[in-house]
């Protein structure tokens, strides 16, 4: 068939995802299908998808990932990849997200929302609440982008106050909790809800920065990730309960650390990072299924939707 594979559009994350973009492409080629890149930042992008017989979202970021161009797919009739305009949208805001997985039962850091304009005093008593050090990144971005360790107050007051390219008017700010970031791919094959291994990403960086996390060099991955069988499996158990409540589909990537008492969620990203060297894809190999399997069970995701999907 002939895919569109979208990607770009005013995001921090939108030029990256044409990295994204361009794999999936030459994936779905080596499975017998032509594609085209079109980037969604352009005006009336949706014209050219008349002749396409679906959509793969490979963008990240607003309006990619958030439920935005889910919403649009919806709307104009095109079948497309990955989750629904809900489970997206839960995916992009985590204050949300991790609300839902307190209401769920399932782990998380305890976290507080702070906007740009808070004063210093309300700061303190950020601070007072969580102590330090504290991990502070911007609500609804990906990548780490304006994310950084807190130590202090001024600290936290300097990154609130930066006007990089990138700001968020609101922050989420939680405990800072030293180790590497676990993460765990979930696939649908049809009605059948696959685990893919459990990857670690060691940061050479202080913390798996947006350096690390695109510089090859800056890391390591090891998968399947080098911990306990138990915790393997809370891993899996948690990941499997997240997608259910989220009423997610196709596929979500589910970001893990290890605290004390086990197993944490952080994020959850719906459509996660497809280049070949990137977690994903290490995933899949580990797995046994592929790369290009799990592009090919993402495409087929875009027609065994449900009839109505949140």
């Amino acid at each position: 068939m002939h895919v569109a594979v979208l990607a770009g559009g005013p995001s921090p994350e939108g030029e990256g995802s044409f990295l994204s973009a361009d794999s999936a492409a030459k994936a779905l080629a080596d499975l017998g299908h032509t594609s085209e890149v079109i980037d969604i930042s352009e005006a009336g992008f949706w014209s050219r998808l008349a002749e396409a017989q679906a959509a793969f979202i490979a963008g990240h970021g607003w309006y990619a990932e958030d439920g935005k161009l889910q919403g649009l797919l919806e709307v104009l009739g095109v079948p497309y990849s990955g989750p629904g305009v809900m489970a997206s949208a839960l995916g992009m805001h985590k204050p949300t997200f991790k609300q839902l997985l307190v209401s769920k039962g399932i782990p998380t850091l305890p976290w507080v929302t702070v906007l740009k304009s808070a004063r210093r005093e309300e700061l303190a008593r950020v601070v007072d609440r969580l102590g330090l050090p504290l991990f502070a990144k911007p609500a609804s971005n990906g990548e780490s982008f304006d994310a950084g360790i807190i130590r202090t107050i001024d600290d936290l007051q300097e990154l609130l106050a930066s006007e990089g390219p990138y700001s968020s008017q609101e922050y989420i700010v939680e405990p800072f909790v030293t180790g590497n970031t676990l993460t765990i791919g979930i696939v649908q094959d049809g009605s059948e809800l696959v685990s893919l291994p459990v990857l670690e990403a060691v940061s050479h960086n202080e913390f798996y920065d947006a350096e690390a996390k695109q510089d090859p060099d800056l890391h390591d991955y090891r998968c399947p990730a080098p911990i306990p069988d138990h915790v393997t499996e809370q891993i899996v158990d948690l990941a499997l309960r997240a997608w259910k409540a989220c009423s997610c589909h196709g596929i979500s990537r589910f970001d893990f650390m290890l605290s004390d008492k086990g197993p944490v969620m952080l994020e959850m990203n719906t459509v996660p990072g497809l280049t070949r060297q990137g977690n994903l894809a290490g995933m899949a190999e580990a797995s046994g299924l592929g790369f290009n399997r799990v592009i090919e069970l993402m495409l087929a995701s875009a027609f065994n939707r449900p009839t109505y999907c949140p």
